[in-house]
């Protein structure tokens, strides 16, 4: 039963070269990662966030930079205006770790909204916010995107029927995730953690809640079918 999760979480692909980042030279020591994109070479971005992101304002760039480069249009933009907002108003990264731990501790609207501000997102959405969050704790936050969602309004009924959290369809007809969707994607949260445990009683790998969500994110953009777990 959890072949085509492990399948698909074997095939997650998602490579990134933060050394493409237009103004990566204004970064001394940092933009230099190749990352092939599979589940080993992310965790390893994973870790070096978490340890590096409490000192150094840098690595926050770095995984704006990976979260928006899955986007077509413009996304380097929206990096040059994070980095414009950071320098400008001198927003240091402790004020940003504390941001992301008080939202990993408690997961409120208000405590998003904290973090939008310090990064300078004007707009009420969710998925650039909500990457941190999964970095600093991956074994309890997934992230979350237009791929996800999509997979969760298409796939909420059938895959949740036996689960104790039930996934809720996100608002569709949007081109990214926004604030009348922060239930369902704390729904979203507690259904892949749960998820995990089962995955975890099932299978010799040590499922996190970004694990699943990874399965999710590829099979969504393969066309891949997740057997419902019960």
């Amino acid at each position: 039963m959890p072949q085509s999760w492990i399948t698909a979480l074997n095939r997650y692909n998602y490579p990134v070269s933060l050394a493409k980042y237009g103004r990566s030279g204004e970064f001394p020591g940092f933009f230099t990662r190749d990352i092939p994109g599979d589940r080993t070479s992310t965790i390893e971005f994973e870790d070096y966030f978490r340890e590096s992101s409490e000192h150094s304002i840098e690595p926050y760039v770095e995984v704006a930079f990976w979260k928006l480069c899955g986007r077509k249009r413009r996304f380097e933009a929206r990096v040059n205006d994070l980095v414009d907002h950071l320098w400008g108003q001198g927003v240091t990264a402790s004020e940003l770790r504390c941001a992301v731990d008080l939202f990993v501790a408690k997961p409120t609207k208000t405590n998003l909204s904290v973090m939008r501000a310090l990064l300078g997102v004007k707009t009420p959405v969710l998925a650039l916010a909500l990457t941190y969050p999964a970095f600093v704790d991956p074994d309890r936050f997934p992230m979350v995107d237009t791929n996800t969602a999509r997979w969760v309004s298409e796939n909420a009924e059938i895959c949740s029927r036996s689960a104790a959290k039930k996934l809720t369809r996100f608002e569709g007809g949007r081109s990214s995730v926004q604030d009348n969707d922060f239930d369902n994607y704390l729904n979203w949260v507690y259904w892949c953690r749960e998820t995990a445990e089962i995955l975890i009683a099932r299978t010799d790998t040590p499922w996190r809640a970004r694990d699943v969500e990874m399965a999710v994110f590829t099979a969504a953009r393969e066309g891949l079918s997740l057997n419902p777990l019960p």
